[in-house]
C-alpha cells in the first residue's frame, strides 16, 4: 500500500485514562459570583484568574485570554471598560462568558449574544451562576455518556430582578450556545488525550 493509501491507526486509550479524563471534567467547577474575590482586580490579576478558571478546556501551548485581548474586547463593548484600571466581579464574569464561548463562535456572534445579555432586564448575577452549572452538567454528560441520561439536564433559566422567570428565547439562546461548547470541549479533551497517548506522553 502506497503511503496516500495507509490507514491511520489512533492510539488506543485505556479505560482508566478515560476514566480519569471524566472524573476530571466531571469535577469541573466554575466559580459563581459570590465566590469570585471581592477586591478589585488589577489587569494581571484579571488574566491569571480567568485563565485558570477555564484551564480546563486550554490545550498545550495555547494562551486563554491576553491583555490586548482584553483591551480589544473593551473597545467592542464586549465587556464593560474598567474604573480606574481595576475590575470587578462583572469584569470577571464578562471575560469568562467571552472567552469560553469565543472557542466556538465569533466574537461578532459573542459580541451579539453579549448585547442581547446587556440589553435585557435580567439578574445578571443569576443569568452567570445559572450558565456556569449549566456548562459544568453538559460537560459531565459529554464524560460521562449512560450514567446520567435518567437524569433531567440542568437548563438555564433566566429570571428578572424581581426573580420571575423570563426571557426565555435568551434562555434557549444560551444553553445552545453551552452545549456546544461542551461538545466543542469534548472533542478537543479526547482528542488530546488520544495523541498524548500516540506520543508516550
Amino acid at each position: 500500500m502506497g503511503e496516500k493509501n495507509r490507514a491511520i491507526v489512533a492510539a488506543r486509550v485505556s479505560a482508566d485514562q478515560r476514566e480519569r479524563l471524566a472524573k476530571r471534567m466531571g469535577s469541573v467547577h466554575i466559580s459563581r459570583i459570590r465566590e469570585m474575590p471581592r477586591i478589585e482586580l488589577y489587569l494581571d490579576q484579571l488574566l491569571t484568574l480567568v485563565s485558570q478558571e477555564l484551564e480546563f478546556m486550554q490545550l498545550p501551548g495555547e494562551t486563554l485570554v491576553t491583555g490586548s485581548m482584553v483591551n480589544n474586547y473593551v473597545k467592542q463593548g464586549v465587556i464593560p471598560a474598567p474604573r480606574k484600571k481595576r475590575y470587578t466581579r462583572r469584569h470577571v464574569a464578562s471575560l469568562l462568558f467571552v472567552c469560553a464561548l469565543k472557542r466556538v463562535f465569533s466574537i461578532a456572534q459573542v459580541s451579539q449574544l453579549a448585547a442581547l445579555i446587556w440589553a435585557s432586564e435580567l439578574d445578571l448575577e443569576a443569568l452567570y451562576d445559572s450558565s456556569c452549572a449549566a456548562l459544568e452538567g453538559a460537560l459531565a454528560r459529554r464524560f460521562s455518556p449512560g450514567e446520567k441520561d435518567d437524569e433531567p439536564a440542568a437548563g438555564i433559566t433566566l429570571v428578572d430582578c424581581d426573580g420571575n422567570p423570563a426571557d426565555p428565547e435568551l434562555a434557549w439562546l444560551l444553553q445552545a450556545a453551552t452545549e456546544a461548547l461542551a461538545d466543542k470541549v469534548a472533542v478537543e479533551q479526547a482528542l488530546l488525550l488520544a495523541s498524548e497517548e500516540a506520543t508516550g506522553r
